[in-house]
């Protein structure tokens, strides 16, 4: 295989820039910045997870939204069959918090959760202290 032809290149790394010779195919001047930009990549691809994120945030919104608006339509110890919440497009998968009390275990969406009671009833309550969205 012949020999890569050397070339006066610009380092790929943005913050760099620095001008360095070699061969045609090599991006950065130095290990540092060969380094420093795989850094920067695998913290984009950590965080730049939006898609994920984004998803289940709308459908915590969208919980949230359904038990508000049926919690407002009737009130305090609102009682609804689990049906009205699936047929409304609840996903009970997904929830912000847990409280365990001694009436059993309640599952938030932020201010807004829900009690299983027996024969497929749920009860809605509101708690002012669950943080808010």
């Amino acid at each position: 295989m012949p020999p890569l032809k050397e070339t006066l290149r610009l380092c790929s790394y943005q913050y760099c820039g620095n001008s360095f010779e070699g061969r045609s195919d090599k991006l950065f001047c130095s290990d540092q910045c060969r380094n420093r930009a795989r850094r920067d990549q695998l913290k984009n691809e950590r965080w730049n997870a939006p898609l994920f994120y984004t998803k289940i945030n709308e459908i915590l919104r969208h919980n949230h939204k359904i038990l508000q608006s049926i919690y407002e339509q009737k009130g305090d110890s609102t009682v609804v069959t689990d049906f009205l919440l699936r047929d409304s497009g609840f996903n009970f998968a997904f929830i912000s918090r847990i409280l365990q009390t001694s009436k059993g275990i309640y599952n938030f969406c932020f201010d807004y959760g829900w009690l299983e009671l027996e024969n497929n009833k749920i009860l809605i309550v509101k708690n002012e202290k669950m943080v808010q969205f």
